[in-house]
């Protein structure tokens, strides 16, 4: 609903974003919610999170933009928006909230699928009038460089089309890439970049002993095999030979939970 079709207030309210460059819209939307419920909860998305939901790197990274929400009056309590969580029913059986708020640019994309789930479990969707004179995006292309957004700038040195498996890997776990091409170095960027988990080394089936990839070793699988004890996550980076490796790696019997 149209927080201007009701004077309704609620116990418990709920927003999430990204609230990457801080500007007056994101702080226009949570004093909207707070003056709406008598305790908000805003979830902020991690930065892999926001990669795969905006395709780009948030320009400030999650603790800070965390410190930020927290320091506001208007915010009861902060918590980091996990990819589950962007689940509005997972969001729910967590914090139980009675509404869940948002800017009403996201009416008609799709955002709102869940609120016959929600509206199930006694929750409602509210939506504030979206602040239209400014967004992170124009932010970011009238403050940053210009080639920032085309992806040429230095912190963002290649394209990136292969999302690395955030849901599937933990963070801080010991891994190894198996592919050294293409998607293998997408994925390392991305994890060098995050500061997400360890990556030990490469591994690829055409390796030989002594080979190195991005800095790195690169195992041939008999090597990879020998410190499988040391690894907590293999992670294919292979769009072809995605099969083949599978099945070379069943071969040296490696443990399926390992392998993602």
């Amino acid at each position: 609903m149209l927080a201007s079709e009701t004077d309704r207030r609620w116990r418990i309210g709920y927003v999430s974003g990204a609230f990457d460059m801080f500007h007056i819209g994101h702080l226009n939307l949570l004093r909207r919610s707070r003056e709406r419920c008598d305790y908000l909860v805003a979830g902020v998305l991690t930065d892999e999170v926001v990669l795969r939901c905006k395709k780009k790197w948030p320009v400030i990274p999650l603790k800070e933009r965390m410190e930020i929400i927290a320091s506001l009056k208007c915010v009861d309590e902060v918590d980091r928006t996990t990819l589950p969580l962007l689940d509005k029913v997972a969001a729910w059986h967590k914090y139980h909230f009675d509404a869940m708020f948002s800017g009403d640019d996201h009416l008609h994309d799709g955002w709102a699928r869940e609120e016959e789930d929600l509206a199930m479990l006694g929750a409602e969707l509210v939506f504030f009038p979206y602040t239209k004179e400014v967004t992170t995006t124009k932010l970011r292309i009238e403050t940053l460089p210009p080639m920032a957004e085309s992806g040429k700038r230095a912190r963002s040195p290649i394209k990136i089309s292969h999302l690395f498996p955030f849901d599937r890997v933990g963070r801080g776990e010991r891994i190894v890439i198996y592919g050294a091409g293409r998607v293998g170095k997408q994925y390392a960027y991305q994890l060098g970049a995050l500061k997400y988990c360890e990556l030990l080394a490469f591994a690829d089936s055409y390796a030989k002993a002594g080979d190195m990839f991005m800095g790195k070793d690169c195992l041939t699988p008999d090597e990879l095999a020998d410190i499988i004890n040391q690894i907590d996550r293999i992670v294919v980076a292979s769009t072809t030979y995605h099969a083949q490796i599978l099945d070379c790696l069943r071969a040296l019997r490696i443990e399926p939970e390992k392998i993602v």
